[in-house]
């Protein structure tokens, strides 16, 4: 299972946009473009990043849990028949870790781009079946 837990980006950006706004605001206060800085060497303020996280970076904390899954199903299909079940296929060993893990794992996806509200032939139904 090599699925990337993504929770962490945001805080990421968040903190390197603070940092730039920072630095640039320490420097904005004290510099003129026909003058040089009064002040050399001044450091933005410094951040630890963090690592992302895989799946087994959190094991010990799933049991009992609830995951939330979101699988890239969109497979081919000849009106209810999946004609390539790849992304299915290499969806199962991620599911079968957190469950053995004692995730309670739930599932989503879609399946086309449907224009007016649901249609049968964007059914989900063929991929839970085989899943």
């Amino acid at each position: 299972p090599t699925a990337i837990v993504k929770s962490n980006e945001n805080k990421f950006k968040m903190k390197f946009f603070s940092a730039v706004v920072l630095a640039l605001a320490a420097t904005a206060s004290t510099t003129s473009a026909f003058a040089p800085a009064a002040k050399f060497g001044v450091r933005a303020p410094t951040f630890e990043l963090e690592a992302k996280k895989s799946i087994e970076d959190v094991a010990d904390e799933l049991k009992g849990k609830r995951v939330l899954v979101r699988c890239d199903v969109n497979v081919p299909l000849d009106g209810k028949t999946i004609t390539d079940d790849t992304r299915i296929r290499s969806s199962i060993p991620t599911i079968k870790y957190l469950q053995e893990k004692g995730a309670i794992v739930t599932v989503c996806s879609h399946l086309g781009r449907p224009k007016d509200g649901p249609e049968d032939k964007f059914s989900l139904g063929p991929c839970a079946e085989r899943m």
